[in-house]
């Protein structure tokens, strides 16, 4: 039996590092595996429950964005290899900034502008 993957949302392959700060421990250096326009998944960082919200720090979007890009996330999935983590505080800046570091890493847009600007909340 095949499992029907409910994803919505084109993901790209993404060997980066994070930083992870969750209210009461930080994970630094964390290895990433893909990246998509809303969230992204972590090798290892295996001990933070579902629910957890954390600010992840990208190292090399810097270069990208002359700034660090910092979201805000939350654990939505956990298994034995690592866990998905939801962004939560997406606004045109950061929005820009995520295709800044995807353009440069070479990717493909992760979602057009205007589908963006129409999935915020009014």
């Amino acid at each position: 039996m095949t499992r029907q993957s409910k994803r919505k949302h084109q993901r790209i392959p993404y060997q980066g590092k994070v930083d992870l700060y969750f209210k009461d421990v930080r994970h630094l250096e964390c290895t990433t595996q893909n990246l998509s326009m809303i969230g992204l998944w972590v090798v290892g960082c295996l001990e933070q429950p579902e629910g957890s919200q954390c600010d992840i720090e990208f190292h090399d979007a810097a270069a990208s964005t002359n700034h660090p890009l910092r979201i805000k996330g939350e654990v939505v999935r956990r298994d034995n290899e690592g866990l998905a983590l939801l962004f939560l505080n997406m606004n045109v800046r950061t929005y820009n900034d995520l295709e800044a570091l995807i353009k440069e890493l070479g990717g493909p847009p992760l979602m057009e502008e205007d589908a963006f600007l129409a999935a915020l909340p009014t």
